[in-house]
């Protein structure tokens, strides 16, 4: 009759575990239907002309070029943007 605090912890901890389990499976469960549920109150998507009409036309710097040779990637692949010689373990100048 000893271990009847011992059962006893261990019977709450395995109520709690199924229960926070018991309220996963319906989070998991009612997900789908509440998506299902915003998707029908979710205004209606542009159509492909008013989509286009929406492009804007300023240019990033990061967009894609129309000019062939340029190579976004050229700093980073022809000059040593670290400043550091790792062959001799000297700082560059410039």
């Amino acid at each position: 009759m000893q271990n009847t605090e011992l059962v006893h912890l261990l019977l709450k901890v395995m109520g709690m575990s199924l229960g926070l389990m018991a309220v996963i499976m319906l989070c998991c469960i009612v997900t789908p239907y509440l998506a299902k549920q915003i998707d029908k109150h979710r205004p209606p998507r542009p159509t492909k002309d008013e989509a286009d009409q929406n492009v804007p036309s300023v240019r990033g710097p990061f967009d894609a070029s129309s000019d062939p040779d340029y190579d976004l990637n050229y700093k980073i692949y022809n000059k040593d943007i670290y400043g550091v010689d790792f062959k001799n373990g000297k700082e560059k100048n410039g």
